[in-house]
């Protein structure tokens, strides 16, 4: 699999809801830098793969629209939005993320990423 497919994997296929495949992703040094409405947040391997469990156990459906998705050598840059339905309400999907994300890639795995995230 390429970096690129990947990252599509990640977004496109529910591999956020896959903790293996998170953690075949994910290099042991990874450090997420992200910027949301709480302020500037630098997170590790061990968040992302607690974040799977929690979108796990609240959302029935998860799901990333992207509108753009970039290649640079050992660079993803990807655009998308982040939508959802609760586990109480399956059939109301809500938009609650715009997001743009950088991702650097070493020895095939991801090493770092930069997140901007505003909520719709």
């Amino acid at each position: 699999m390429t970096n690129k497919e990947k990252i599509e994997f990640l977004l496109k296929e529910e591999g956020i809801r896959d903790k293996q495949f998170l953690q075949s992703l994910l290099h042991d040094d990874f450090k997420l830098e992200w910027d949301s409405s709480n302020g500037n947040s630098v997170l590790d391997k061990n968040f992302i793969l607690n974040l799977s469990d929690v979108i796990n156990a609240n959302y029935e459906i998860s799901y990333f629209e992207i509108s753009h998705l970039i290649e640079d050598a050992d660079k993803i840059v990807v655009k998308y939005n982040h939508r959802v339905a609760t586990i109480e309400n399956p059939t109301e999907i809500m938009l609650i993320a715009k997001v743009v994300a950088i991702w650097s890639f070493k020895e095939g795995k991801v090493i770092d990423g930069y997140l901007i995230s505003k909520p719709s």
